[in-house]
């Protein structure tokens, strides 16, 4: 299975006072480019999609452009939050996206999502950790006093049965040591 990844597109970015979306548009046009020429099946979306939490729709536009075009060439396409998204936002319409083979992280509340892909050599299980910070974890595992990133991340894992005899693939937008 051939995966192309990318993260961090921050689209609707400025500079001083130069809005950077055009040259972001070619940037997406190119990774739909690569898509296509390196014949990949997925690709990979690790969080900070757009700039800012509440993007403007310029951003939204090209970013949905970017994902029609990769869907319609038969892309799977995989899509996190990071610390600059929304969380609620990224995931809107995620159970709608899903039959098209876009999936789109949910509401994180402790477990990692799983998509089972399947190729020539078996299932792929696909795991989706959208940025999250210790503190909003307690809450799913109070007894555990979560204090940093590597504890939470060691407690998501194990909370979230990864089966380690399959191939796996972690899509993930954290503060990992």
């Amino acid at each position: 299975m051939r995966f192309l990844h990318t993260a961090d597109l921050h689209l609707g970015k400025r500079l001083n006072d130069i809005y950077l979306l055009e040259d972001q548009k070619h940037i997406l046009s190119q990774i739909a480019s690569i898509a296509r020429t390196e014949r990949v099946d997925a690709v990979l979306i690790s969080g900070d999609v757009y700039q800012k939490a509440s993007p403007d729709s310029g951003a939204m536009e090209a970013f949905n452009g970017f994902v029609t075009e990769l869907v319609s060439m038969g892309k799977k396409v995989f899509v996190i939050s990071g610390n600059h998204d929304s969380d609620r936002r990224i995931s809107y319409f995620s159970s709608l996206l899903r039959p098209s083979g876009v999936y789109v992280s949910e509401k994180f509340e402790g477990r990692l999502q799983r998509i089972t892909l399947e190729d020539e050599f078996g299932k792929v299980d696909v795991y989706l950790f959208p940025f999250t910070k210790p503190l909003h974890m307690r809450k799913y595992f109070p007894e555990d006093g979560l204090a940093t990133y590597q504890q939470m991340t060691e407690k998501i894992l194990s909370a979230s049965g990864v089966d380690y005899t399959r191939r796996c693939v972690l899509l993930a937008h954290q503060y990992i040591i």
